[in-house]
């Protein structure tokens, strides 16, 4: 990833924050920059004006973001202070091609309290090494994937569900790096498939625990398809850190453009 330059961060409502940047191919899924490096890009812009940690994001991805080409990242404050609300966008050659509205909060992260607190789960060495096929997905050269459980992306299994530990290689930014693994899994109805299928993410919703995890962290990532029609899948994830402390809860919405 290649930023090309970053300009006028300004603060308070109204405020607007805008970068240009090039994205290198190795970023692509499918025929497009990965839709959850946008989504990162996104919550970078909207902290980076909000100067504050953000908590929920809803992104719509309008359509794909072509890698190596200049690409505009702005962020508008539609409400500052301690609860702030942020829209950013992406964008090339004028077209907007993603939105996002960012919710932050200006106080230091505190300890996360889980109504049901969830038994202690599989450790990293207890996945499996897994890659993603290089010639459909070229981000497969930045994540590193531990597989678990007995699902794997197109083993034609019984149920749409997929869990691992996910790294990701690339020195992006905290920010940028929790928006790739928001979307790091394949989509998980390619878990009871035996062929690949264009299912691209439209619409990604997340609410996040506290500050991202730190560059090149494991995160364990747990989906699976809550419900499908002719036209769109919905998948549910969450990803927690290598302690157990949970790190988001994420609904995408996946077109289904070919089943």
């Amino acid at each position: 990833m290649d930023v090309a330059a970053t300009t006028n961060l300004v603060t308070g409502a109204g405020a607007a924050v805008a970068a240009a940047l090039v994205i290198d191919p190795s970023w692509r899924s499918f025929t497009h920059v990965q839709g959850g490096l946008v989504v990162g890009h996104l919550l970078a812009a909207a902290a980076d004006l909000a100067g504050a940690v953000p908590r929920s994001v809803t992104a719509h991805l309008l359509a794909g973001v072509e890698p190596g080409v200049e690409t505009a990242v702005d962020a508008v404050a539609d409400r500052a202070g301690t609860t702030g609300s942020v829209r950013a966008t992406m964008a090339q050659d004028g077209r907007v091609l993603a939105v996002a509205q960012v919710l932050t909060l200006a106080r230091p992260a505190s300890p996360v309290t889980e109504a049901v607190p969830p038994p202690p789960g599989p450790r990293v060495r207890d996945g499996v090494p897994f890659e993603l096929p290089r010639e459909l997905v070229p981000i497969a050269d930045h994540t590193e994937i531990r597989a678990l459980g007995s699902s794997r992306p197109l083993a034609g299994g019984p149920e749409p569900r997929l869990s691992a530990w996910v790294r990701i290689d690339g020195a992006l930014a905290p920010l940028v790096q929790l928006g790739v693994l928001l979307d790091a899994l394949p989509p998980s109805l390619f878990a009871v498939r035996t062929t690949p299928a264009a299912m691209p993410t439209v619409e990604l919703t997340a609410h996040l625990a506290g500050p991202a995890p730190e560059t090149g962290a494991w995160v364990r990532i747990d989906q699976v398809t809550t419900w499908a029609d002719a036209d769109v899948a919905v998948d549910d994830a969450e990803l927690r850190a290598v302690d157990g402390s949970p790190v988001a809860r994420v609904r995408q919405t996946r077109r289904l453009l070919s089943r």
